[in-house]
């Protein structure tokens, strides 16, 4: 099982990017814009109480001062939202301010040029139409814009922070993020002596109190587990095969000549001179001649 850490970057038109670039935006809002509005108050009251040149430097002073708190901000924030998000800071607080920072505005320059066009349209309409519908609606297109502008540069930055911890995250350790837990623990309610004897008149119950001593738990006794009978398995020994003795070689048989078989001479048959057999016969003409093998009786 793999147990690092895969940090996925955000799609730019995402609620997951909106989130978190509303994460950053608003928490550097919140202090920078006091800081700019204090000072600019505090350089019209000079300028009023007739230090025109103190209350302006007075006034570019906190302006400047503002921006390098809201830079300052961006790793910071950044790294809040990390360790929040995905259990790890950002480390390198230049880098992290930097890498965010071009990405947004290279974003924020295309959005400038995609939105240039309806931009013109509308100043267009509303000051060649002033107090018109024609001129309402001009600056109506340019109230969207201003909208779309700044939802555009918090999307800007949400992507470029997830981009971010992309790049620095993916490969850590797992980590667990910590769970915060809602509420203090809970503590004895103590009742009076005064609210015991109302509850009973009114109800008509008596009221018991709990004993104040704390219930003492007994210990969760050991489950006793038996450990696992297996019944003996019967295996069948295996069979011995035993080789049979050899047994004495037997002795050739011995080649017994058959005896000559006598031929007896036929009754009234001639003996062959040439095979020896008496299958002969005697004919008219021919005389004695062998049926076996095919002598003939000479006669001169």
């Amino acid at each position: 099982m793999d147990e690092t850490l895969t940090v996925e970057p955000f799609g730019f038109f995402t609620l997951d990017s909106l989130r978190a670039g509303w994460y950053l935006v608003w928490r550097q809002l919140v202090r920078v814009v006091p800081l700019a509005v204090v000072s600019a108050l505090a350089g019209a009251g000079l300028g009023r109480l007739g230090f025109p040149v103190l209350g302006l430097l007075t006034c570019a002073l906190g302006v400047l001062a503002a921006v390098v708190w809201a830079i300052v901000l961006v790793p910071q924030l950044a790294s809040q939202w990390a360790e929040s998000y995905h259990g790890y800071p950002l480390t390198g607080r230049a880098r992290v301010w930097w890498a965010i920072s071009w990405r947004s505005m290279v974003a924020s320059a295309v959005a400038a040029v995609v939105l240039t066009p309806p931009t013109m349209v509308g100043a267009s309409l509303s000051i060649a139409f002033p107090g018109s519908a024609l001129g309402g609606l001009g600056k109506l297109i340019m109230g969207l814009l201003s909208l779309v502008n700044a939802a555009a540069a918090i999307l800007t930055t949400g992507w470029a922070m997830s981009k971010v911890a992309s790049m620095q995250l993916t490969g850590l350790p797992m980590t667990t993020l910590p769970f915060e837990r809602v509420g203090g623990p809970v503590e004895p309610v103590a009742v009076s002596a005064g609210h015991h004897e109302q509850v009973t008149a009114e109800t008509g119950h008596e009221m018991h109190e709990m004993p104040a001593t704390p219930l003492a738990m007994a210990p969760a006794e050991p489950i006793a587990v038996a450990p696992a009978v297996t019944a003996p398995v019967a295996v069948a020994p295996a069979p011995v095969i035993v080789a049979p003795a050899p047994s004495p070689a037997r002795p050739a048989p011995v080649a017994v000549a058959a005896p000559a078989l006598a031929h007896a001479p036929a009754e009234g048959k001639r003996q062959c001179p040439k095979c020896g057999l008496h299958e002969t016969e005697r004919g008219t003409v021919i005389g004695w001649y062998c049926t076996i093998c095919g002598w003939r009786e000479s006669r001169r």
